[in-house]
């Protein structure tokens, strides 16, 4: 989980429009950060769907020591790590919508 925070965090922290708009092979670093968000997407599901089973082992066995704390931090964690989950999701689509126009301009003007 801490290597999917590290990674959005990063993601956020710069404007990822505006490296495609200025990279010397625009269509080149879209399809590069595209591969890189489905990869991280395909991780937030992996270790959302590793949260679920944890959170459902708990519910079902509450006689481990700190249960109810061990619940309720899990299901924060799952919380942040589904918002994660959609903000690169969106995050996707910009970069796929920028790759789309990149691709027409770059026919339009031939």
């Amino acid at each position: 989980m801490a290597t999917i925070l590290n990674r959005y965090d990063s993601i956020m922290a710069m404007n990822v429009c505006g490296m495609i708009e200025f990279a010397e092979d625009p269509m080149k670093m879209a399809r590069h950060l595209e591969h890189h968000m489905e990869d991280d997407i395909s991780k937030t599901k992996r270790e959302g769907m590793e949260l679920i089973g944890e959170i459902e082992k708990l519910e079902d066995d509450m006689s481990v020591p700190n249960a109810e704390a061990l619940l309720i931090a899990k299901k924060a964690e799952l919380m942040k790590l589904h918002e994660i989950h959609v903000k690169l999701q969106d995050q996707l689509h910009q970069i796929t919508a920028m790759k789309h126009a990149i691709y027409e301009a770059h026919y339009r003007k031939k």
